[in-house]
């Protein structure tokens, strides 16, 4: 079976350096250290939050057991006045939503990706106490970047702080993999979010990384960053060793590249509508729920997996195939894949006629 839908971008997880990584902190510091993050972490713990902050050229890292939690910590600590404001993108991920929700401030939504609708939304902030605009780096269905480059200087206009979730990004995006940021060039002081999960192949984990005097308010006041446990050592460990990969050798990286140009280009003789997204994320579009779940049934039956989306964790009629390339598939993995899509294109031709 060929797996088209896991976020190992770069095939770091079954990496023997990051195993390696995840047994020494396994063996120094056992399975778990029964303590609250705001109380203590481990040696390992406090590395990956230098290195990281290194690799990111931030000047501090919080590190959560999960981005969900990061998002959730940083707006409900930051939006924490009536008076606050909270800009977010219609299709920010569920945790942005969520942390939302979470604040005490206001939350205004923009539709996605419409600088226009960001303007209005944005010159409605006069009035406001502190000010926050929130945007996934690369939105998870879509796998398009957010517009930094436009969205930034909008936030500096109203003397808003910028966040963006590089949870999708990290190790992915930017000439060097730092993210969306650096993809854009944008200002190396806006707050960041993201995940070891996915490119960096920890399994688990999240980061706050930024300003020191937000990371700090974070830390203070930020609910699910104090009252829960932190990441294992094992997994800090696997994101420590994933961390020193990427910022060594981006030969992962020009693969990835080359497997999606692979897939993209052996695709469009298959007659499915792609989404036009620049990375590992491609969306094959069906529009139907059924349909959607239909075939991406009949491609696990040819030894392909992939998963299908449909409301309402996408709009009403954008069902879709998530499509995820890895820098761990072959050639041949991604040629067999492609042969899948063609063989289902053909049943489902068979099926509507």
């Amino acid at each position: 079976m060929i797996m088209l839908s896991s976020n190992d971008y770069l095939g770091l997880a079954g990496d023997h350096r990051v195993v390696a990584g995840a047994h020494d902190a396994l063996d120094r510091h056992g399975a778990g250290i029964g303590l609250n993050p705001s109380i203590a972490l481990t040696r390992v713990h406090r590395q990956l939050a230098e290195e990281l902050s290194d690799y990111l050229g931030c000047e501090a890292v919080l590190l959560f057991n999960s981005c969900s939690a990061a998002n959730g910590a940083t707006l409900q600590a930051l939006a924490d006045t009536p008076d606050s404001l909270i800009v977010s993108d219609e299709y920010n991920h569920a945790s942005i939503v969520d942390g939302c929700r979470l604040a005490r401030g206001r939350t205004k939504v923009y539709r996605h990706d419409d600088l226009d609708s960001l303007t209005g939304v944005v010159a409605d902030t006069a009035a406001a106490g502190r000010r926050l605009l929130i945007t996934d780096g690369v939105f998870s269905m879509e796998g398009s970047i957010a517009r930094l480059d436009e969205i930034g200087p909008l936030a500096d206009q109203v003397g808003a702080s910028l966040i963006v979730d590089e949870s999708h990004a990290i190790g992915v995006v930017g000439s060097t993999g730092r993210g969306s940021i650096e993809h854009h060039g944008a200002a190396v002081d806006t707050i960041r979010t993201g995940t070891f999960s996915k490119a960096l192949g920890a399994g688990l984990g999240g980061f706050l990384a930024g300003p020191g005097e937000i990371v700090d308010t974070v830390a203070s006041r930020g609910r699910s960053f104090i009252f829960t446990s932190p990441m294992p050592a094992a997994t800090a460990g696997a994101a420590l060793a994933a961390i020193r990969i990427v910022r060594d050798d981006l030969s992962r990286l020009d693969l990835l590249a080359a497997n999606v140009a692979r897939f993209r280009l052996g695709m469009a003789e298959t007659g499915w509508d792609l989404l036009d997204s620049p990375g590992p994320i491609v969306p094959v579009m069906l529009g139907d729920d059924e349909r959607a779940h239909r075939v991406a049934a009949t491609l696990r039956e040819l030894g392909v997996f992939t998963a299908s989306f449909a409301y309402p964790v996408v709009p009403r009629g954008t069902a879709r195939i998530r499509v995820q390339i890895s820098a761990a598939h072959t050639d041949d993995h991604i040629d067999t894949a492609i042969e899948a899509f063609a063989k289902a294109a053909q049943i489902e031709s068979n099926h509507r006629s």
